[in-house]
């Protein structure tokens, strides 16, 4: 269980952490305690230093913390849902006449979650404006007011600052969902340590057995772990060893023997070379993962114990938090089109170009993204997720590629963070032309900082997605065309659900499950109504499916769900919803024509009918009662 400490910007939230932080088993308290913010760096470094393996933290706190330690440090955000209610009361308190109302919510980029569709759900028009240091707050405040928000949601410098400008604010607050999201993504990362520890512990053994030195470089060359033989072997230190180009500290050791080795395949066997004035007997072997060359082991001639590795470059792996969840183990599908892209992914995935996927909001694109990422060479890197769509283009362009004098202060980019790892962009077509060429250079491997004259070489796998067309961007100006060749040449298609309906059924079963079990409530769900969810074309994907299945599970008065059930609920929450008629009777649905037409081909054959939808004749049978269709309405 990893040791985890809980440090809080407000004892309400130290409070609420200490009741829920028993129902995380993975998770070990080191402490749970309200810090204020000047005591944060240091109270992180002390955690660190007595052991502590993950830290929660809010806002700035977690900002301040991340830069303190190496350890994971998750962020708590505040949820959508909460998000949603500060939304909506700011709405009713803001004065009438602009429609839609404009509004600011202001804060750092790590305080909340998305917000893209509240403006369509809410009837709102919401500014994101974020901060790199708390100073900005009051400047935000007054470039909101000018660009026409009259209301802000935020921290108490935003709310001061509104209050002065005689603007309405509401705070930002956080509640039980953002703390229980915390934990759970914290029980994740300390299931990934848990694993690690594991793993280390094994080849601790292993290594304590043996008398020969060992070490591992990448398919770089670079050096990235040792045993004690190995160190005193070469007589260096673990900060002169580690990151450091093997053919520099290896005597005699050739730029072509590398090269066979970690380019062609090859073994060298039996070398002699000569360390310290010593012979030393050398053998390098190629690493190979799934047929791909992923670099190479060192061995030495025999020396004492072996020790453990460095638990930080474990801890490191774990990259500060950021875990894809989901595998191809856990992603299946009835139909052929998509069962054929999944083996497409997963072939793509072994390899480290990038690559686009495209299809429509809540498909599973960023599903899709993770589990290439858990199959891919740099599984035990990062997976990073940047939606572009939630952030101003200079703060986007800051975030990603490094913010101007901030390396200095040790603070790392997006981009750097995923070094080794995958970062998943969505929305790219929002990045600035400026942006666009960085991404450009990262497709070819090379890293342009802000503030920087030169690029540097980075190993980091990126996936793309989007619902725009990129060629018509391309064409227009609007998007790189040398980028959009590159990225094209590797595009999945991500198809709708309505194109996939053999996983329906699948899909919803599961996702009411993952409601139910959330929320402790059983529901009994009728044929008629999953054979109508079937039917219908879900424009909100995946989304829509998932909001569904929990307003079915908060809000449904009955323990049964039949199809009139299910119907209303699609009405009530769906802008996609079919309208009534003039009479107030529902507006005639083009499904029923589309039956009626395949029974009349099939001159009133219900088996033949069936047989073509791949349904059962009973299945049929309650279609054609829920449309009213008798065989006597039929044509002959």
């Amino acid at each position: 269980m990893a040791k985890t400490a809980i440090l809080m910007p407000y004892p309400s939230l130290q409070e609420m952490a200490e009741s829920l932080i028993s129902r995380y088993p993975r998770l070990t308290p080191m402490c749970v305690e309200y810090v204020q913010t000047p005591q944060i760096h240091a109270r992180a470094k002390s955690l660190e230093e007595k052991g502590c393996e993950i830290i929660i933290a809010r806002g700035l706190q977690a900002r301040i913390a991340r830069e303190a330690v190496i350890i994971p440090v998750i962020e708590m955000r505040a949820s959508t849902q909460e998000l949603e209610t500060m939304a909506m009361e700011l709405k009713n308190r803001l004065p009438a006449g602009q429609e839609p109302p404009r509004m600011a919510i202001i804060g750092f980029f790590n305080m909340f979650h998305s917000t893209e569709r509240f403006n369509e759900l809410l009837g709102i028009d919401l500014k994101v404006y974020t901060a790199t240091n708390i100073d900005q707050y009051s400047l935000l405040v007054d470039r909101a007011q000018e660009d026409g928000c009259l209301g802000v949601i935020g921290g108490e410098v935003v709310c001061r600052r509104a209050a002065e400008l005689g603007m309405a604010h509401c705070f930002l607050s956080m509640g039980e969902e953002s703390v229980r999201e915390a934990l759970e993504s914290a029980s994740l990362v300390g299931y990934s340590i848990d694993l690690i520890k594991h793993s280390n512990a094994e080849m601790g053994t292993m290594l304590d057995h043996t008398f020969t030195g060992i070490m591992q470089a990448d398919s770089g060359g670079t050096v990235r772990r040792a045993n004690r033989t190995c160190y005193q072997l070469l007589g260096r230190s673990t900060s002169e060893l580690v990151g450091v180009p093997a053919l520099s500290l290896i005597p005699g050791l050739t730029a072509e023997e590398l090269d066979a080795v970690l380019k062609e395949g090859r073994e060298i066997e039996a070398s002699v070379i000569e360390i310290n004035r010593t012979s030393v007997l050398m053998n390098i072997a190629p690493v190979l993962v799934d047929d791909q060359i992923d670099g190479a082991i060192f061995t030495f001639q025999e020396g004492k114990r072996v020790s453990e590795m460095d638990i930080r470059l474990r801890q490191e792996m774990v990259r500060r938090g950021y875990v894809a969840k989901y595998s191809f183990k856990q992603v299946s599908s009835r139909n052929t089109d998509y069962a054929a892209l999944l083996a497409r992914a997963k072939k793509l995935s072994k390899h480290s170009e990038p690559v686009l996927l495209y299809g429509e909001s809540g498909v599973g694109k960023g599903i899709l993204a993770q589990c290439m990422h858990n199959e891919s060479l740099h599984r035990h890197g990062a997976f990073i997720t940047v939606d572009c769509s939630i952030w101003h283009p200079e703060d986007l362009d800051g975030i990603l590629f490094g913010r101007y004098g901030s390396r200095k202060d040790g603070e790392l980019s997006l981009v750097e963070q995923a070094r080794g790892g995958t970062l998943y962009l969505r929305q790219v077509e929002l990045l600035s032309m400026e942006t666009q060429y960085k991404l450009l250079l990262l497709t070819r491997g090379q890293y342009m900082r802000n503030g920087s004259s030169r690029a540097e070489a980075i190993d980091a796998r990126l996936i793309i997605s989007t619902e725009a067309n990129l060629k018509e961007k391309a064409l227009a100006g609007a998007f790189r065309k040398d980028l959009y060749y590159i990225l094209s040449a590797l595009k999945l298609n991500v198809p709708a659900l309505r194109q996939r309906r053999e996983d329906l059924p699948a899909l919803f079963n599961q996702c009411l499950e993952d409601w139910q079990n959330r929320f402790k409530r059983r529901l009994r769900v009728s044929p008629d109504c999953v054979d109508f969810l079937c039917g219908y074309d879900w424009p909100g994907n995946l989304d829509q499916l998932s909001s569904l299945c929990q307003r079915l599970v908060l809000l449904c008065d009955k323990r049964a769900v039949d199809e009139d059930t299910a119907r209303q609920a699609l009405t009530e929450m769906d802008i996609h919803a079919a309208a009534l008629a003039a009479d107030g009777t529902p507006a005639p649905d083009p499904r029923a024509e589309e039956l009626m037409a395949l029974l009349n081909r099939h001159h009133g054959s219900r088996e033949k009918a069936a047989a073509e939808l791949g349904i059962s004749k009973t299945t049929l049978w309650r279609r054609m009662r829920k449309y009213g269709i008798s065989k006597d309405l039929m044509m002959e």
